[in-house]
């Protein structure tokens, strides 16, 4: 592999981790009907317990409802990939820590893997396919408390 080769994939791989932070970004910021733009128009969308959605129509809705609906605040941290580029398709394994509250009066964290398979698109990385599992969780009743230093924050009571 010579120099522009190897820049080449450097170059892929920070582009694959910025559209993996994006897809967190626009869950955690609410920007829910433009987490789609991030997949291909076929890809597959399969979270564990939530199901699988394939192709634009059906992860956009399940996205723009379902998840939208179910959760008050999430904070996703997407860390340790492992990414495989192979010209203009990649495959990626992350691990995952979410924090968030449920519109049910629960918060907590979960801890996965993110399986990810990616395509070069007119030169822009997208998901083909994502998929998680979850391997640990926590969960508690909780509060949204008005704290003196960090302003308005979600308070964890006892687990459930």
């Amino acid at each position: 592999m010579d120099l522009e080769d190897r820049v080449r994939a450097l170059e892929d791989r920070g582009e694959i981790e910025r559209l993996k932070y994006e897809y967190a970004r626009r869950l955690d910021d609410d920007e829910f009907d433009s987490v789609v733009e991030l997949f291909t128009e076929d890809a597959t969308y399969a979270l564990e317990g939530w199901g699988t959605h394939e192709g634009h129509a059906e992860i956009a809705a399940f996205i723009e409802t379902t998840l939208a609906d179910a959760f008050e605040y999430t904070a996703h941290v997407m860390h340790h990939p492992t990414i495989d580029v192979d010209g203009d398709t990649a495959s990626a394994e992350w691990y995952l820590e979410i924090h968030y509250a449920l519109a049910d009066g629960t918060a907590g964290w979960r801890q996965g893997r993110y399986f990810d398979e990616y395509e070069k698109v007119d030169g822009e990385w997208l998901f083909s396919s994502m998929s998680h599992t979850i391997l640990a969780r926590q969960r508690s009743e909780y509060e949204v408390v008005e704290d003196e230093r960090y302003g308005e924050i979600i308070e964890y009571g006892a687990p459930r």
